[in-house]
């Protein structure tokens, strides 16, 4: 379970799969585009692949940190994803827009230069107390597949 586990995670990391749709739609019934729910820095984050990249890691160090301190307690880590899927909704959805465009490479390359950074969240995540307590909890599992993505 713990290797599925740390297959899941890093999977996630690697391409976050999340396949929420937010979208605005324009006047005229045209296609919908993804919306940041970040400050508009320069753009659509789905457009601006390193600014997804650092968002990604702030999501998953906040995940790890979410589960330092919730500890054992399935309910409290699960309000905690909670929060966080409202937090970092605009990543989950440029995440799953980059993935629909067919730009799954380009991200990987984004993310590269925050391959170490993510590596020590994946290990937060991993070593938390938070995984093995809480893996059966159907509630828990469900806010975990939301924020970060179901395994492949």
């Amino acid at each position: 379970m713990t290797r599925l586990l740390g297959l899941w995670v890093a999977s996630a990391i690697a391409c976050s799969s999340h396949t929420a749709q937010v979208a605005d739609k324009p006047a005229g019934g045209s296609a919908p585009r993804v919306v940041d729910a970040a400050p508009a820095a320069t753009g659509p984050l789905d457009q601006d692949l390193p600014r997804l990249a650092a968002r990604s890691v702030e999501l998953y160090q906040a995940v790890g940190r979410a589960f330092a301190e919730a500890g054992e307690q399935c309910a409290v880590a699960t309000t905690k994803l909670g929060d966080l899927g409202k937090q970092y909704q605009d990543v989950s959805v440029a995440n799953a827009k980059v993935l629909h465009d067919g730009r799954a490479r380009e991200l990987k390359a984004a993310l590269a230069p925050h391959d170490e950074q993510l590596e020590q969240a994946a290990r937060a995540i991993m070593n938390s107390k938070t995984l093995p307590a809480c893996a059966k909890d159907p509630a828990f599992t469900k806010a975990f597949d939301d924020l970060i993505g179901a395994p492949p």
